[in-house]
């Protein structure tokens, strides 16, 4: 506190000659800067203590964005028929009869009417969707590309898998995985149209083998044609399947994905208790130096700093150390997230990323949290008068 002092009483020259009566942010800056480098080791341990609670919270922001729009994604022109479980896909049976009053239903304004297999399958402590449609419609309905191999035979027992499936699991071309019972060799990795969904792919024919249930399926894809009306269509196949669900397939994603998506609020409210979290921390350690340093802070209001302007210091003070925690941690954070491109989470694919504004939206809440907590730290011990800081 020595070189605040000395800086203090050039500044109240200057102030007078200016005729100014409060230092300027930039001198209470600099002031607050030359204490932190007279007591470097205090000071890098107040740094470290926040380092955790800053790193952690860029760490959530980004699993929290990713979750946000989990299953918000799909082709709106495929209009997806099926029943009201959607979380229980074992139990949706779907016939010939279906299919045909979907197919009259949509008529002309109808590219394709086809049906989907679909299947959870828990593999490696994994849970994977298993999908099932005719090769032929992978690319032109479901928006697959194939980007290894070649697609599978319906005569063989054979599978592609997602590129998702592929970076979770290690799987690739010619590994050989039991399904259902049944070993399956991968003959082709495929990319998904922005699904995000970590799924196998059977050809349909040999899916209704596999579950020995011919002509059943849980789905059924209408793929509407770009000039047509998707809100009239969707309307004629309610009337025509009465109880069943029609909804476009990026709807019917975020009503299956939805329990997995609320733990993006889960993350958000984590991402708000750090914020606090650093609030304290800074509240803790200007408590901290105000019950070590009395004297000095009693020095400098006898030297004519007052109660306001001692907190503003420590305020900044305060900022300083959360800034310097909040590099660290931005530091340490982002090649994680950048070495961790994507994650399997109940079969759906999570690709957390640090976006910019979410990034600067932290900082200026977390400067601003560590100058509240530092300054209502302080108001309570600045009340005392000078003396008793002088005498404790």
């Amino acid at each position: 506190m020595k070189a605040l002092v000395k800086a203090r009483m050039k500044a109240r020259v200057k102030a007078r000659v200016n005729g100014r009566r409060r230092l300027p942010i930039g001198a209470l800056t600099r002031l607050a800067v030359g204490d932190l480098r007279a007591e470097p080791l205090r000071s890098v341990l107040a740094v470290l203590v926040l380092i955790p609670v800053a790193a952690s919270w860029f760490l959530l922001a980004a699993v929290a964005d990713s979750l946000g729009t989990l299953g918000r994604t799909g082709d709106a022109r495929n209009v997806v028929v099926t029943e009201q479980d959607v979380f229980d896909l074992s139990n949706i049976r779907l016939g010939s009869e279906q299919l045909t009053a979907a197919t009259e239903a949509a008529g002309d304004d109808a590219e394709s009417v086809s049906a989907l297999v679909m299947r959870v399958v828990e593999l490696d402590d994994r849970v994977l969707q298993l999908r099932a449609a005719e090769p032929a419609l992978w690319g032109a309905v479901y928006g697959l590309q194939l980007v290894e191999g070649r697609l599978p035979d319906p005569t063989a027992d054979e599978m592609a898998v997602t590129s998702a499936v592929r970076l979770s699991t290690g799987w690739d071309v010619g590994t050989r995985q039991r399904v259902f019972g049944t070993e399956f060799t991968i003959t082709a990795v495929m990319e998904g149209s922005g699904t995000k969904i970590a799924s196998l792919w059977l050809p349909l024919t040999r899916a209704e083998v596999l579950f020995d249930r011919p002509g059943e399926f849980q789905m059924a894809v209408v793929r509407v044609r770009a000039d047509a009306d998707g809100d009239a269509v969707r309307d004629r196949l309610r009337a025509a399947l009465p109880g069943l669900l029609v909804l476009e397939e990026s709807a019917i994603q975020a009503e299956a994905t939805r329990g997995v998506r609320s733990l993006a609020d889960l993350a958000r409210i984590f991402t708000a208790i750090g914020i606090v979290g650093l609030a304290v921390g800074c509240a803790n350690t200007t408590a901290l130096t105000l019950a070590e340093r009395a004297r000095s802070v009693g020095l400098l209001r006898v030297i004519g700093f007052g109660p306001g302007e001692v907190r503003r210091l420590l305020s900044v003070r305060a900022s300083i150390l959360t800034a310097a925690a909040l590099v660290v941690g931005l530091a340490a954070a982002w090649p994680a997230v950048a070495s961790q491109k994507s994650f399997v989470l109940r079969s759906y694919t999570i690709a957390p990323q640090l976006e910019p504004l979410p990034v600067a939206a932290g900082c200026v809440l977390s400067l601003a949290s560590a100058w509240l907590g530092a300054a209502l730290a302080s108001r309570r011990a600045l009340r005392r008068p000078a003396g008793e800081l002088l005498d404790g």
